[in-house]
C-alpha cells in the first residue's frame, strides 16, 4: 500500500490570541494533541509530522508522547509555507500526504476520509463550505464594493495531496522565495495542477480567538452527550 503521511502545521506564535493556541487546554487535552489524535484514529497513516516553532519542539514532543503512530516533530519556518516545506522533508514519496492546521482539533473521521477519497484522479482535494454571508470589500473603514459570492467558498483543512505533486509545488515556491500562501492548494493552483473540492464541515472550526475555544468546548460536550 502506498504510504499515507499526515503533516500538522502548528508553527504559529498566537499573536492574535495572546497565547500559543496549539498548546491550549481543550477539555483536558492540549489542542495540538487532539488535532493529531483525529488522524491516528480515522486514517490508515503510520507517520505524523508536526511542525512547531523551533523553541517549542521539546514541548510539543512531550505533549504528543505515547501516540500509536511514528511521530516526528520538526522546527517550523517563518511562514506557514516554510513550515510545511520543512515537514515535507520527512514525508515518504510515492504516496499521499494530508496537511492539517494544528488548531483545528475537531476533525470528524468522515471529513478526513472524504478528502483522501476525493484525491482519486487529481493532484489535491480540499474541503470547503459555501459562503452564506454577504461579502464586501472594505477600504479605510468604508465599503468599497460588494463582492458577488456565487462560486465562492470558504476552505478548510485537512487537505489531501499526491505527495510528489505537493513536494514539487513547494520546491518551486521555495526556489522563487514565495511565502504568502494561506493554504497548500494555492501552490498547486499556481502550478496548473487539478484540485478537487468536497464538502467541508461547519463544526471543523479553527481556534483563532478566545470565543473559538469556548465554542470548541461546547461542541465537545455535545458530542459527548453532556448537553
Amino acid at each position: 500500500m502506498p504510504p499515507l503521511d499526515v503533516v500538522i502545521v502548528a508553527g504559529g506564535t498566537g499573536l492574535r490570541y495572546g497565547a500559543r493556541k496549539q498548546f491550549l487546554d481543550l477539555g483536558g487535552i492540549p489542542v495540538l494533541r487532539r488535532s493529531a489524535e483525529c488522524f491516528e484514529r480515522c486514517l490508515p497513516c503510520d507517520r505524523i509530522v508536526v511542525a512547531v516553532p523551533p523553541e517549542d519542539v521539546e514541548r510539543a514532543s512531550g505533549i504528543l508522547q505515547g501516540m500509536a503512530v511514528e511521530l516526528i516533530v520538526t522546527p517550523g519556518g517563518a511562514t506557514r509555507r516554510e513550515s510545511v516545506y520543512n515537514a515535507l522533508r520527512h514525508c515518504r514519496p510515492g504516496g499521499t500526504v494530508v496537511v492539517h492546521d494544528g488548531v483545528r482539533p475537531l476533525v470528524a473521521p468522515e471529513l478526513a476520509r472524504r478528502v483522501v477519497s476525493g484525491l482519486e484522479g487529481c493532484h489535491g482535494c480540499i474541503p470547503a463550505l459555501p459562503l452564506t454571508d454577504t461579502v464586501k470589500e472594505a477600504r479605510e473603514g468604508f465599503v468599497a464594493r460588494t463582492v458577488p459570492r456565487a462560486g465562492l467558498v470558504c476552505v478548510q483543512t485537512p487537505q489531501a495531496f499526491v505527495t510528489d505533486a505537493l513536494v514539487e509545488a513547494h520546491q518551486k515556491a521555495h526556489r522563487h522565495k514565495k511565502a504568502a500562501y494561506t493554504d497548500d492548494s494555492s501552490l498547486l493552483e499556481e502550478a496548473g495542477m487539478r484540485v478537487r473540492i468536497v464538502d467541508g464541515d461547519p463544526l471543523n472550526i479553527k481556534i483563532t480567538y478566545p470565543a473559538d475555544l469556548a465554542l470548541a468546548e461546547a461542541i465537545l460536550r455535545c458530542r459527548a452527550g453532556s448537553v
